[in-house]
């Protein structure tokens, strides 16, 4: 659990969003999919 704790601290953190709120998660989400789509980071933009 305290990975978990980390890793969602971290990602408000550096993101300032809040992956607790909705409307935060699904953007986040979004972006995620969005970088996998685009096969970042180890394709070229």
């Amino acid at each position: 659990m305290r990975a978990l704790t980390y890793r969602l601290e971290r990602i408000h953190k550096l993101t300032g969003a809040n992956p607790s709120d909705a409307a935060h998660r699904y953007m986040l989400q979004t972006a995620v999919i969005g970088a996998r789509l685009l096969d970042w980071p180890a394709g070229e933009l």
